[in-house]
């Protein structure tokens, strides 16, 4: 836990206030529902440890997945504003989850701004990739698709702090990717036999491991820019507004 909150782009009283504030940690196995849509938001989610996954269940029973949550990351704004979620959120591995009262975010948002600043990003950079998968969805042919979305992933795991050789290994169930990316389970292995062959990844058990790093985000176009990987701005207070104006 404490590893955790040093690792977060803030000043040091905004992480021991996180410290000081209560919380409760509960952990998850791998398949397990976290959060449903008709459980009442009354704490707010911080992903601590594992990779999670957010989706929503049509009518039909039919799922379509959204986007994958990273350590360091609030599981969902809505439950802070809205009180509640408006999709499922699972585990795709072992999960660790900080827990935060609602009434305890809300008074760390009023006095230590940078932490809801900080959140914003993190959301205002979740927005971008969402549009950047429908993208994907629309535009990109099944490889370069697949491509983007394997560089995403290994892009994303090293900014939440995973080394670049472990990053490389993408441990995603094709169903997943597949439900991701709008392609059926036999699609994507066909694309991945494709990628393969160009000696871009390789299988390892229930891993894709990725060889070329360079060649497969140049087969994607992939840029970056997107993730907006910089630290988030400092919030403007009442004594650097009045410093601007004079």
């Amino acid at each position: 836990m404490i590893r955790f909150v040093r690792q977060l782009p803030l000043g040091e009283s905004d992480k021991e206030a996180i410290l000081n504030t209560p919380r409760d940690t509960r952990c998850f196995r791998r398949g397990d529902t976290i959060y449903r849509t008709d459980e009442p938001g009354a704490v707010a989610r911080i992903l601590v440890e594992g990779l999670a996954v957010r989706y929503r269940i049509l009518r039909n029973g039919e799922r379509q997945s959204a986007d994958l949550v990273f350590p360091t990351r609030f599981c969902d704004l809505g439950c802070i504003l809205f009180g509640e979620s408006d999709h499922f959120l699972a585990a795709l591995t072992e999960v660790e989850i900080l827990e935060i009262p609602v009434s305890s975010v809300l008074d760390l948002f009023a006095h230590h701004p940078r932490i809801p600043v900080l959140l914003l990003h993190q959301e205002t950079r979740d927005r971008s990739i969402m549009f950047e998968r429908l993208l994907s969805v629309g535009r990109r042919p099944a490889i370069r698709r697949l491509a983007h979305f394997l560089t995403e992933l290994r892009v994303r795991r090293e900014q939440a702090g995973v080394s670049p050789s472990r990053a490389r290994r993408i441990s995603l169930q094709q169903h997943w990717i597949g439900d991701f990316l709008g392609l059926t389970s036999e699609h994507v292995s066909r694309t991945i036999s494709k990628l393969k062959e160009r000696g871009l990844v390789e299988q390892q058990r229930n891993a894709i491991v990725i060889q070329d790093s360079g060649g497969l985000a140049r087969l994607a176009e992939f840029d970056s820019s997107y993730l907006h990987a910089d630290a988030p701005p400092q919030p403007v207070t009442p004594r650097s507004v009045a410093g601007i104006r004079s």
